[in-house]
């Protein structure tokens, strides 16, 4: 499970996260992270059994969770299909269509940002429902 985690500067001195992976036995993998003294976001995939009991627990300690849709966007504007970023995706969640666009597939995608760095347009960017294109 793909879940955006947002913590407040109290939270970020406390080991929650690790306190999480201990105590419900699961793996806990940082996709994107973005983190300074006043606070910080991190895009993490969550996986094991406990997931769901581990994310109330992550809840519960202060940090507001979201799942993770559209982790990655493609500006139809800027882009202009040339496909750098298809052979770049470790996971292969970009291809290009019939009709020569490009696709992210949005199930597939990790949000590890390789196509991100890649775009020469600067057309693919990380996307969150409340704060937009970053």
């Amino acid at each position: 499970m793909r879940v955006w985690l947002y913590f407040s500067k109290e939270i970020i001195k406390k080991p929650v996260i690790s306190d999480a992976i201990k105590k419900y036995d699961i793996d806990f993998n940082i996709l994107h992270a973005h983190i300074t003294s006043s606070g910080g976001k991190i895009l993490a995939e969550i996986l094991g059994k406990r997931k769901k009991e581990s994310i109330e627990y992550l809840k519960n300690r202060g940090i507001i969770v979201e799942i993770a849709k559209d982790v990655v966007r493609k500006d139809k504007e800027k882009c202009i299909d040339c496909g750098a970023c298809v052979s770049i995706c470790p996971v292969g969640a970009i291809s290009i269509k019939d009709d020569w666009t490009v696709e992210i597939d949005d199930e597939k995608c990790v949000g590890c940002g390789c196509c991100v760095i890649t775009c020469p347009m600067k057309a693919v960017n990380y996307y969150h429902k409340i704060f937009g294109t970053f």
